[in-house]
């Protein structure tokens, strides 16, 4: 078989990893939207799940593309924060008040690495206005969400819904870092 061949398959096959985790997202994006105010234990539960298949997909991911530099430590520590949110999410918390509460500061979190990540591709000279445009956005509005959540203004089936919401643009985010089109939030990686 032609090396240029398997080297396309197998980039597909690595690819498929960002694309099943994003389509994880958002399927529970899509029903945390539906379930929100009906059956929100098993929105958190499966939360927890979710993020625990999620750390096995992007570690496996990081683990295939370790030529990645920045990207392939932003990955590492990705994956390992999902395996702490999914061990969180499946088994401290017990009530919609608390799973809002934990969302609230993982936001802060995710965003406050985000920033970073941004700042060291500055440092590696990866400079991109338009990234780094995205970067700000999303450190504003996540401050502002997280923030929204931590003081309770939305009610619990609104900040699910928030919080699916979420989902659906992070599973997004990652089907389109594994196509690799126009990837403005995590960097160019080649």
């Amino acid at each position: 078989m032609d090396y240029t061949i398997q080297k396309s398959e197998q980039n597909t096959r690595q690819n498929n990893l960002l694309v099943a985790k994003g389509s994880l997202a958002i399927v529970w994006g899509i029903a945390a939207l539906i379930c929100s105010y009906f059956i929100p234990m098993f929105l958190i539960v499966s939360f927890g799940i979710l993020n625990f298949v999620a750390a096995g997909l992007t570690l496996l991911y990081a683990y295939n593309n370790r030529h990645l530099e920045i990207a392939h430590q932003w990955l590492l520590l990705e994956g390992l924060i999902e395996l702490a949110a999914g061990f969180i999410f499946t088994f401290i918390v017990k009530d919609a008040h608390q799973f809002i509460s934990y969302m609230s500061f993982g936001i802060v979190f995710i965003i406050t690495l985000q920033f970073i990540y941004g700042y060291a591709l500055i440092l590696k000279g990866k400079f991109s206005a338009q990234n780094m445009m995205m970067r700000f956005a999303s450190v504003t509005a996540g401050t502002i969400i997280s923030v929204a959540l931590m003081a309770n203004v939305f009610t619990v089936g609104v900040s699910l819904i928030v919080v699916g919401l979420f989902s659906i643009l992070y599973g997004a985010l990652n089907m389109q870092f594994a196509t690799k089109l126009r990837n403005v939030v995590m960097g160019h990686v080649e």
